[in-house]
């Protein structure tokens, strides 16, 4: 014990000395500094994932899209330019927001330059007046053929979708990572059929 102090009047002296000491400094709008620090980062992160979330969607209906093409342009029926309308239309249902069906729309030639004999349309947003996609036919088998009507049977094609990102982003990403377009390309088997004859009259037995 100190000074010859007995347990009890020691633990009195602890508890005295701790009970006069002045309590620490409160600091005031800590809290608030932090929030203002760290909400800008936490809105552009959420932002981050909303676009993310969004382009995902996007390229999900630009592959479908593409196929349903690939699959119109598979008979040889649809020319070119019905195959680039039944885009549109599925565009239209898929993304009413990105591809709106009361705007007046006309399919042009590609605004946008493509490889060798691949061939295509663009279709241009009158109302807006800005690109909404620009779908391209390309006849790997035949690299003459221009058109899915002229496509023989078992042609290997491709059908290409180009997609502006500004047509369907709704930040400014592009001018950051660069990347102002968006593709899907879909490799599909015509199943035209073969010419043949009938002959006029029946075989005699």
């Amino acid at each position: 014990m100190r000074d010859g102090l007995k347990w009890p009047e020691f633990l009195r002296e602890i508890a005295a000395m701790i009970c006069v000491r002045e309590p620490k400094q409160r600091r005031k709008g800590v809290a608030a500094v932090e929030c203002a620090v760290c909400a800008p980062l936490i809105c552009l992160i959420l932002l981050g994932l909303l676009e993310v979330g969004r382009i995902t969607s996007m390229e999900n209906v630009m592959w479908n899209c593409a196929r349903e093409g690939a699959r119109d342009s598979s008979t040889g029926v649809a020319n070119l330019q019905a195959v680039a309308t039944n885009l549109l239309i599925y565009l239209q249902g898929a993304e009413p927001s990105a591809f709106p069906s009361g705007h007046s729309t006309t399919m042009e030639s590609p605004v946008v330059s493509l490889p060798a004999n691949t061939y295509g349309y663009t279709c241009w947003d009158n109302t807006a007046n800005r690109e909404l996609f620009t779908m391209t036919f390309t006849d790997l088998t035949n690299t003459g053929v221009t058109d899915p009507t002229l496509m023989s049977q078992l042609d290997r094609y491709q059908i290409g979708l180009q997609v502006p990102y500004g047509t369907i982003g709704w930040l400014p990403v592009a001018q950051i990572t660069g990347k102002t377009r968006l593709y899907a390309t879909v490799t599909w088997a015509a199943m035209v059929d073969s010419p043949f004859q009938i002959p006029p009259y029946l075989p005699a037995e």
